[in-house]
């Protein structure tokens, strides 16, 4: 026996088990106050929500609620409500209810009630006659009971569009609070948003060009309606879920120490040029230091040219892809010419011209 009604007590178990299961979560985080935290309470409130709205709101369906095939009549459908309220055969309805089955009377209008219908005999045409095709829209109760002024499917369509709309305008809120900077799911928000936008249109698409026939007896008309709610709502509950459920991306990295060492290399490198550029200027100045200096240079192209001759070293760098031979095609001397065009490149740059044995041939 329910404590309450069978959707209520079925959501408050749902609540609950989401609940006790999120105490849990929270109790094994080594920090109670960050981000993660807050949007895991999101992620939580927005579980709650939508199990609210999936047990306890479901839209009213009379045909369904009454199990009467669809193709009751309007006076019938009255007489069944009346008796299943223990009211008097000439009660009044609630004025919601009463507006609903008058129009539940017109044919056009009970052809709302599934989407894209093929009628195959209309309520009160005798088995024998084929009324043809009728093509239109369903929408559900809540849209025929509620708009007044609508007549028509164009009527009813704008009607009913916002309030499809509304809800994958909040998923898609909720699907970028819970991807926000430093949650470390950044990356799935176009995905989860382009997701929600796939799903409203191709729901349009589907309510507005899917054909579904009615039996002659009324029963086990699939309702589009319902099931598309249905569909649309477990979306909502399950995608922020499990974008939250998702592995973290690992964190991008701070660039502020990195900047900061480069900086005191950049400016050590400019004191020792400036300290290299002075003494050079100094030792040129002493006769001592300026032939002491030249010595070195020429020791130091004596030994690179005797490098530079050696077959070995030449064959070991062509392997490598650093071939410096003079003249060579290909990688025997690929290293030769890519020194002679940054060198060609730097002074250019400065304004000075190459030397001819630096100009491309």
């Amino acid at each position: 026996m329910p404590l309450v009604s069978v959707s209520v007590d079925a959501f408050l178990l749902a609540a609950a088990t989401v609940l006790v299961s999120t105490v849990f979560v929270l109790r094994r985080q080594p920090a109670l106050l960050t981000l993660r935290t807050a949007l895991t309470l999101l992620v939580v409130l927005n579980s709650l929500y939508v199990l609210y709205t999936l047990l306890v709101r479901w839209p009213p369906n009379i045909f369904q609620r009454l199990k009467i095939p669809l193709t009751t009549p309007s006076d019938t459908i009255r007489a069944v409500l009346l008796q299943r309220a223990g009211l008097p055969p000439d009660a009044v309805l609630p004025k919601p209810l009463d507006a609903l089955l008058t129009r539940l009377g017109s044919f056009d209008m009970r052809t709302l009630y599934v989407r894209s219908v093929i009628l195959r005999r209309p309520f009160g045409a005798s088995a024998h006659t084929d009324t043809g095709p009728a093509r239109v829209p369903r929408f559900g109760q809540m849209v025929l009971q509620d708009c007044e002024y609508c007549t028509t499917f164009d009527e009813y369509l704008i009607f009913a569009a916002p309030r499809i709309a509304h809800g994958y305008v909040a998923a898609a809120a909720v699907a970028g609070l819970v991807t926000v900077r430093g949650s470390g799911h950044e990356r799935w928000r176009t995905y989860a948003v382009a997701l929600l936008a796939a799903a409203f249109f191709l729901e349009g698409y589907w309510i507005a060009t899917t054909p579904i026939g009615i039996p002659r007896d009324g029963l086990n008309v699939f309702m589009w309606h319902d099931n598309l709610w249905l569909a649309r709502h477990l979306l909502f509950l399950l995608l922020p879920v499990l974008i939250h459920a998702l592995p973290l991306s690992p964190p991008r990295p701070n660039p502020g120490p990195l900047l900061s060492a480069a900086r005191g290399t950049l400016e050590h490198t400019h004191a020792q040029l400036l300290g290299a550029r002075f003494a050079h200027a100094a030792a040129a100045r002493q006769p001592a230091l300026r032939a002491a200096a030249g010595e070195w240079w020429e020791r130091q192209r004596a030994e690179g040219a005797w490098a530079r001759e050696d077959p070995h070293v030449q064959r070991a760098a062509e392997r490598l892809g650093r071939g410096f031979r003079e003249g060579a095609e290909g990688d025997a001397g690929k290293l030769s010419r890519r020194a002679k065009d940054a060198l060609r490149q730097m002074l250019e740059s400065i304004g000075l011209g190459a030397p001819p044995q630096l100009l491309p041939r």
